[in-house]
């Protein structure tokens, strides 16, 4: 189990996108033991109602913490500001202010906190944060559904095989199901 994370409004709606099968209310306490989502991405995950249910459910519980950055002391909160500016550079478009801006504030949250793993789907992102966040000292890694699923794998999250494998799916692509239950039965999880 991970000590702290950051998870982002995708990485939710992905686990929490079944009303038959939650996931996300299951899955996530499994991986960290101190979660947070910025209140921003949290704010990102309207639909499926599924997914928003399972969110409501854990911040109501206190499993995740919804944070901003009102809560920070004023030095850490310049922090913030400059880590913010510095990522809105290369992942907000002016055209389309809110796109990415989830994933802006908790990488930008994270970075002020000594919060090391960021919970996302975006398979891209890793590139930005070694590039302008990552300094060696304090660095940020992504998680995604892929490194979970590799997590049940490997015993540091107890569920079973099928468990794995259904998120594997959700994390591989639901349009090609036969493909993605290949790769995992051959290359993730042979029996």
């Amino acid at each position: 189990m991970l000590e702290k994370i950051i998870v982002d409004a995708d990485f939710c709606v992905k686990l929490g996108g079944s009303d038959k099968y939650d996931f996300l209310f299951k899955v996530l306490p499994l991986i960290a033991s101190d979660i947070y989502m910025h209140t921003h991405a949290y704010g990102e995950v309207l639909y499926p109602a599924s997914a928003r249910k399972q969110l409501s459910a854990l911040a109501a519980s206190g499993i995740i913490k919804i944070v901003d950055q009102t809560v920070l002391n004023p030095s850490d909160r310049a922090v913030y500001d400059m880590t913010y500016r510095l990522l809105e550079e290369v992942m907000i478009n002016p055209n389309n202010p809110n796109k990415n801006k989830g994933e802006t504030c908790s990488l930008a949250f994270a970075k002020v906190t000594g919060i090391p793993i960021f919970a996302t789907d975006e398979s891209r992102l890793q590139n930005i944060i070694d590039e302008k966040l990552n300094n060696g000292r304090t660095d940020i890694r992504c998680l995604r559904i892929r490194d979970v699923v590799i997590m049940i794998r490997d015993g540091d999250i107890d569920l079973p095989r099928k468990y794995a494998k259904a998120l594997w799916r959700i994390g591989y692509n639901n349009a090609d199901v036969q493909n993605a239950n290949n790769i995992f039965d051959r290359e993730i999880w042979p029996i």
